[in-house]
């Protein structure tokens, strides 16, 4: 009978919550979350996106990018402008304090990705990387 500690499951939780603690522990001081850092981020990246897109990108639902969205307007640093070619259609921008803070967290993500993994060859993340893309796309979990 396989142990618990032995099973690939469990081992994907785990080291999932080590993860998202180690990058919550290295962008604490910013104020705000690991799932907000990655809104932040997809903007700083490509602003004038909509929740939707936001959505497809970070693999959330709907009701849990609107309620993220919604917090990072309130702590100002993101704001919403119809579309000019769909009037229905909401565009997110960064304001100035959120292209600061998104500027830094994308700094911090590179940092962060290389000091997670840093114990591992070049060559073994890029395989770890796609074994766990392969179970993602085996086991429905990516778009």
């Amino acid at each position: 009978m396989m142990e618990l500690k032995d099973c690939v499951v469990f081992l994907l939780a785990k080291n999932s919550q080590a993860g998202y603690r180690f990058w919550g522990n290295y962008i604490a001081d910013l104020g705000v979350t690991t799932v907000q850092a990655m809104l932040l981020i997809l903007l700083g990246r490509e602003e004038g996106q909509t929740s939707r897109q936001l959505g497809e990108h970070t693999q959330l639902d709907s009701a849990t990018v609107s309620g993220i969205i919604d917090r990072l307007e309130g702590l100002q640093l993101i704001t919403r402008k119809r579309s000019p070619e769909d009037r229905r259609a909401v565009l997110l921008y960064l304001t100035e304090a959120g292209r600061e803070k998104a500027l830094e967290l994308d700094r911090r993500f590179e940092e962060a990705h290389q000091a997670f993994l840093a114990e591992f060859s070049p060559e073994e993340q890029g395989l770890f990387r796609r074994f766990l893309k392969r179970l993602q796309e085996s086991h429905g979990g990516m778009r």
